[in-house]
């Protein structure tokens, strides 16, 4: 499992580093707000651990824009914060647990052990919009803003175009496709990623969509507005 801790503190985020992995944990840490939540967007983490107080933006800033790109990835938040209405306004914008600093590595393993098994349900919106494409989660389908068409998407399409939508105009490396798509211990040896982008790419087409998916040479791939991009 993969772990994403969004501290600027570098001290105690190498310190948390260090427990998450000493016990069986990947872990990446990111020190701005703005860097975490592009890290988060890409669903490659099962868990987030994210400090209220940063630098760029407040972590409770985060959250909320995780949660309105979609992304159902359980968040912990951490805080120096003792206050009953701290607590309850991180709880309120999407947050599934609340982890007062200091605390124990015990706590913290435990906390993230039992945020992970459950299921991943919240979503305030099932409809993600992005590169004029209206993407329905729940129904698995995919129609161009306005458009009275919608086509089909399987379960991973669906996600592959919901990675891309979360970073539109950004590249998305195969990596993190694979990881987000397959997990942690998928090897990148086979052609999985590109099969399901043609894919995609394909369904995209019988929409006339003005998106496309754009190859980004020794990258990965990057969802653009093919109007806007000329």
């Amino acid at each position: 499992m993969r772990v994403l801790l969004i501290e600027d503190t570098p001290r105690l985020a190498e310190a948390v580093a260090e427990i998450l992995r000493k016990s069986g944990y990947g872990a990446d840490v990111a020190h701005i707000g703005a860097d975490g939540l592009a890290m988060a967007l890409t669903g490659a983490y099962d868990a987030v651990l994210l400090d209220i107080m940063l630098p760029d933006m407040s972590g409770m800033d985060v959250l909320r824009e995780l949660r309105e790109a979609g992304s159902v990835v359980p968040v912990i938040l951490l805080t120096a914060r003792q206050g009953v209405g701290d607590r309850v306004a991180g709880l309120d914008a999407g947050a599934d647990d609340y982890l007062p600093k200091p605390f124990h590595a015990s706590e913290l393993l435990a906390r993230i052990r039992a945020v992970t098994r459950r299921p991943a349900t919240y979503r305030p919106n099932n409809a993600i919009e992005a590169c004029g494409l209206v993407l329905d989660v729940a129904k698995l389908s995919v129609q161009v803003r306005g458009g009275a068409v919608a086509v089909e998407l399987t379960p991973k399409e669906a996600l592959l175009l919901e990675a891309f939508m979360g970073r539109s105009g950004s590249p998305v490396s195969k990596s993190d496709l694979a990881v987000r798509l397959w997990g942690p211990h998928v090897s990148l040896a086979d052609n999985r990623v590109e099969v399901l982008v043609h894919a995609l790419r394909g369904k995209l087409e019988k929409l006339e969509s003005p998106a496309r998916i754009e190859t980004v040479r020794g990258v990965g791939y990057r969802l653009m507005n093919g109007q806007l991009a000329g």
